[in-house]
Formats: C-alpha cells, sequence, structure tokens
C-alpha cells in the first residue's frame, strides 16, 4: 500500500533507539530469511506447482507463468525490500548473520541474493539457447541438491525457483563438459563448440553477478563503520574457485594443445576472463581483512593469493600468451610475472615503463631482488642512470654487491669503505678475505683520499695482508694432514695460525716456521693471552726438535750445535737486526719450562744451550 510512515510507526514501536545485541541478532535473522524466501519464492499462479507449494511458502504473489519473468519478478520484489529496510531505518540497524559456515556482513548477504538473481537470469538465457547442455547440467545440479522433480514440473522449474542455490550449477557445466570432451570426438566442430559454450555461460553468469556488484554497491553500503567479518563473495567460494581452476586446466592441458589458431585465441581470450574474476574477488576478500587488527590473517590469505594468482598466470608464459599475461599481472601487480616477460622478450624499454608505472608499490625493488636471487648480477648493476638511486637504496642491505655499482658509479671512497667493511666481517673464506682486502686497496688507490689518509689507509691493509701471508704460506704437508684446502679454509686468527706452525703435526716444521710464529705474536690482541708464556713455547719447542743432547766427539759446542733449529731461529733474527733479548728470556727461566722436563738432568745438554745463549746474545753487546 505505499504506508512508509503507517510502516515506520510499527518499525519504531518494534525497535527501540538503543537495541540490544539479541534483538539485533533478531533482526539479521529475520532480514536474511524474508530475503531468501524471496528469490526462492513459489509460482503460486502456475497450476502446476499447487501441489508443491508448502504451506510454509512465503506467498508474495508472483503472478508470471514463464521463467524468466518469474526472475525478473523476484529482482523487482528484492529491490521493494531493500527500498523499505531503507526508508523506515532498519538497513543501518543490520550486522551480521551465518552463511555458509563463517559469520558474514547482512547487508552482503542481501546484495549476494539479487547477484544470484542476476546470475540466474543469465544461466536462463543460455538455457533457451543451448537446450541440451544447459537441461544436462541442470539435472546433474538437482541430482547434487537430492531435488525430485514432480511429475508436473520440468528440471528447469524445480532449479530456477531456488534461486539461493543456484551457484551449484558452476560444478555441474564443468561436468557436463568434460564427459562431452570425453564422447566427442577432438577433430570435430562440436568438440571445439563444446569448451567455448561452457565458458560463455560461466563468464557471463560471473559477468552478470559482479557487474550488480559493482553498479549496486551504494545501495548495500551502511553508515556506521562497524567491524565486519571478512568477506568471501560467493562467487569467490570455495566451490566456484575450484571451478575456474579445473576450467583452467582442461583448457590448457585438454583443449589447447588439439586446438587450431583461432580456437586458441578464442578459448584464452575467455580463460583471462574467468581468470579475472577469480582474481578480483580475491582483491575483495584482501581489502576486507586489510586492517591492524586482522594484519596476520591478511598475510596468510595474501600469500594464498599470490600462490593462486602464479599458478594461473604462469602456464601462459610457457604459452607464449604474453599479452594475456601481461595485460593480468599489470592488473594484479604480479611482479614476478612482468619480470619474466620482459627477460623473454628482451623488453628493457617495457620494464622502465613498469618502474615508472609501479614505482609507489615498489617495482624496482622487486626486480633488483629478482636479478639477485637468479644470479643475474650484470643486469642488477647495469641499471641506466636514472634507477641509480634506487639500486644504492637497494644495495645498501647487500654489501656484497654494493661495491660493484660504487665503483660502476666511480665512487671509489665508498667502494674502498664498503669492500673493507666486508674484508672486516668475513670469517668463512680466507681466500675471500684476501681478495676483498686487495679490492679494497685498489678502490682507496683509485679514490680521491687526500695523501696522508691514504697512506694511512694503504698501510692499515697492507698490515692485515702481511697477517694473511703467514696462513697463506702454511706447509703443504700441514694442511694435508688437517684435510684442508686453501681456498676452502676459514679465515683463522693470529694464535690459531701461530700454533700450528709449531704443532707436533708439522712435522718437518724448521727454522722459517718458529720465526713466523714469533713474527705472529705481534698480531695477538687478545689481553688474555700471555704473550711470554707463548714465546717460551715456540722456543721450547723449537729446541725440542733437534738441540744435541751430546757433542758428538766435537770439542765446540757452538759449532756441535750450529745446524739445530733453534740456533738457526737465532741466527735468522740476528740477520734481521732483532733484538734478541726482546725474544729469549733468562736461560735458567727457559731451562725450568715443564716443556723442557725430560732434558733438565741432561747435562751436556746444559751445557750446549748455555754455551750457545752465552755467545748469540754476547753478540749484541
Amino acid at each position: 500500500r505505499k504506508d512508509i510512515l503507517g510502516a515506520q510507526s510499527i518499525v519504531d514501536s518494534l525497535f527501540s533507539a538503543q537495541t540490544d545485541l539479541e534483538v539485533d541478532n533478531e533482526l539479521d535473522q529475520a532480514v536474511s530469511q524474508i530475503s531468501m524466501d524471496l528469490v526462492d519464492d513459489y509460482p503460486a499462479s502456475d497450476p502446476r506447482w499447487a501441489e508443491s507449494v508448502p504451506d510454509e511458502a512465503a506467498g508474495l504473489n508472483n503472478t508470471s507463468l514463464i521463467l524468466l519473468h518469474q526472475l525478473e519478478d523476484k529482482m523487482k520484489a528484492h529491490s521493494f525490500f531493500l527500498d523499505f529496510l531503507h526508508q523506515v531505518a532498519l538497513f543501518d540497524r543490520l550486522s551480521t548473520c551465518p552463511v555458509r559456515g563463517s559469520t558474514m556482513a547482512t547487508r552482503l548477504l542481501l546484495c549476494e541474493h539479487a547477484e544470484k538473481l542476476c546470475a540466474a537470469v543469465v544461466v536462463k538465457n543460455h538455457h533457451t539457447r543451448l537446450p541440451a547442455m544447459v537441461n544436462a547440467a541442470i539435472q546433474l545440479a538437482l541430482n547434487k541438491r537430492m531435488c525430485s522433480v514432480p511429475h508436473s514440473l520440468t528440471a528447469a522449474d524445480v532449479f530456477f525457483r531456488e534461486v539461493s542455490q543456484m551457484d551449484v550449477i558452476f560444478e555441474c557445466l564443468i561436468d557436463k563438459e568434460e564427459a562431452d570432451l570425453q564422447s566427442t570426438k577432438v577433430d570435430s566442430v562440436e568438440w571445439a563448440n563444446i569448451v567455448i559454450d561452457i565458458n560463455t555461460i560461466l563468464k557471463d553468469m560471473l559477468h552478470a553477478a559482479c557487474q550488480y556488484r559493482q553498479n549496486k554497491a551504494s545501495l548495500y553500503k551502511i553508515e556506521h563503520t562497524e567491524r565486519e567479518p571478512e568477506y568471501i563473495p560467493w562467487t569467490a567460494s570455495s566451490g566456484i574457485r575450484t571451478v575456474i581452476i579445473r576450467q583452467h586446466t582442461i583448457i590448457l592441458k585438454k583443449v589447447y594443445p588439439q586446438a587450431d589458431s583461432r580456437l586458441r585465441s578464442e578459448v584464452i581470450e575467455q580463460l583471462a576472463i574467468l581468470m579475472n574474476y577469480f582474481l578480483d574477488d580475491y582483491v575483495t576478500q584482501l581489502t576486507s581483512v586489510d586492517r591492524p587488527d586482522d594484519q596476520e590473517r591478511y598475510s596468510v590469505l595474501e600469500a594464498e593469493y599470490a600462490q593462486k594468482r602464479s599458478e594461473l598466470l604462469s602456464p601462459l608464459l610457457t604459452l607464449g600468451q604474453y599479452q594475456w599475461a601481461s595485460s593480468l599481472a599489470e592488473k594484479f601487480c604480479d611482479f614476478d610475472i612482468l619480470v619474466q616477460i620482459c627477460e623473454i622478450t628482451d623488453n628493457q624499454n617495457r620494464l622502465q615503463r613498469y618502474m615508472t608505472q609501479f614505482a609507489d608499490q615498489n617495482f624496482s625493488d622487486f626486480l633488483f631482488r629478482w636479478y639477485l636471487e637468479k644470479g643475474k648480477r650484470g643486469k642488477l648493476l647495469s641499471q641506466p642512470v636514472s634507477q641509480h638511486e634506487q639500486l644504492t637504496s637497494f644495495l645498501q642491505a647487500h654489501e656484497h654487491l654494493s661495491w660493484l655499482h660504487e665503483i660502476n658509479s666511480q665512487d671509489f671512497k665508498k667502494a674502498h669503505r664498503t669492500l673493507e667493511t666486508l674484508a672486516n666481517m668475513e670469517s668463512r673464506y680466507f681466500c675471500k678475505k684476501r681478495t676483498l682486502l686487495g679490492l679494497s686497496k685498489l678502490a682507496a688507490l683509485a679514490s680521491d683520499f687526500q695523501k696522508d689518509i691514504l697512506k694511512e689507509k694503504i698501510e692499515e691493509i697492507s698490515s692485515q695482508e702481511r697477517f694473511l701471508l703467514y696462513q697463506e704460506t702454511l706447509p703443504k704437508q700441514l694442511l694435508e694432514e688437517k684435510r684442508w684446502e686453501l681456498n676452502l679454509m676459514p679465515v683463522l686468527s693470529p694464535l690459531e695460525v701461530l700454533k700450528l706452525y709449531i704443532s707436533e703435526e708439522n712435522r718437518r716444521a724448521n727454522e722459517y716456521d718458529f720465526k713466523k710464529a714469533l713474527d705472529l705474536l705481534e698480531y695477538i690482541e687478545d689481553k688474555d693471552v700471555e704473550i711470554e708464556e707463548l714465546k717460551l713455547d715456540i722456543l721450547c719447542k723449537a729446541i725440542k726438535r733437534d738441540l744435541l743432547t751430546t757433542l758428538d766427539g766435537k770439542d765446540d759446542p757452538i759449532e756441535a750445535a750450529k745446524d739445530s733449529t733453534f740456533v738457526k731461529v737465532l741466527k735468522k733474527l740476528l740477520n734481521e737486526g732483532k733484538d734478541l733479548k726482546y725474544y729469549l728470556p733468562d736461560v735458567n727461566v727457559l731451562l725450568q719450562c715443564s716443556e723442557l722436563d725430560s732434558l733438565k738432568t741432561d747435562r751436556c745438554f746444559e751445557f750446549v744451550l748455555k754455551a750457545n745463549y752465552e755467545y748469540y746474545v754476547k753478540q749484541l753487546e
């Protein structure tokens, strides 16, 4: 009767200004049920339905006898109901209701009912065009829903009556398609048309539903900003997503390899449209949880979306369908696909365009990381000047490559500092540390450091290189004993290198090895290490190598010991102008070392040692 004032009065008496939670829930339940009753209404004017209409049916005066008109009438009824909810201020009171095992905003469920009506109209139109195919799918749908068809009605009558359940037709169309492809000759016209027809129905249904959702969105908006649950459109339900993935497989695995160029072009275009709806719905779902308190769910869903997106688009690259792959990848920001296309087609101009187009989404960083992961360092470091700022920023977290960019940009000071830092941090590989030091020195020499600063830096690097030389010249026999390869050795500390030189494993140790051990003392900076004790240890081990405990018939102890390792070490120190007093403790201190316990009672040994001590130390006086 369009008595809005009367309706408003009744509503106001039923719902106070402060409605409690329980009443709100009852409102949502009532509204969702009425909406469903409208879209599932029985055509009461159709005499064939007389025996099939239950007593509790809504009975909303659906007077049309023609199926298509019945669906149109249901859409009008839905619109009237929606207008009523707005006019009496009930729409803004709506909250949530249970749908498909989860919770959904009631306003969006109302929109879903209208979307399904739009999709049902599409199916009915195709039912007229392709009666055999659609009837077969409808019968499969009724079987899945375990719906019987009264003798006075057709399967289509029963199916189109219950619009809220119409989405099952998606799966049934694919089932019908697979059966027909199996039973039809591949080289026939009918075989090709099977997939085209099924694709057309699927995409038209999705188009009608999504177009209504977009065009009528303002009708379903709500004033309050209360937190709503995650929104999964019915076109993004697990069943329909599975259908699109199945169709993706059927087209690319069964149809495309057998199709001619015309058919290939047509089915790929149709598939691209289906993938567009699939990914669009994922974006809608993601948007619904893009809020601070749902970040964990958002991250999980985003990863799922990225995986599905890649699984759908990647096969297009394999088939050389770059146009459709790039179109979808651009829309849905699949940077991996875009970079691959540019690499495959060697299109650097396109790549530069993407860097500009997606600058606010860090496309450049993605590209640089992609090059890094794929081992394409040459391309990473050969970016045009326009990208140098972004590349420099990216490489701050990748110092092992940033020095190359710095050298390429002729920023030798920065390259020197980066290489120096890398060299100081390197502990896993000795050879790598040595190389980094050498490059750091070259970068410093190529820079414009002031002379005094440059001299200081070169001396510092040279000192480190001299130390590494001690590790580099470890005896080959010792390395073999340790099963070490020089190129794979870790960086050793000065103390570790020293101990290797004087170890028993260095069976061929000579005066050069012990002299190197003494030289290494200056590189030990650990305050917990007793340098004097280390000196004693080195000298004792040199003495034990081969110092004579007998004169062997010789009168001169100096002559008798001249070829011993210990004496040769002393001679080397003297030849290099070293002060023996720095290296040699008092002879009695040396004799008391536990390392020489086995020789303490040997008078001949004591005589030879003291005589040589006296001889070589006195040369300095």
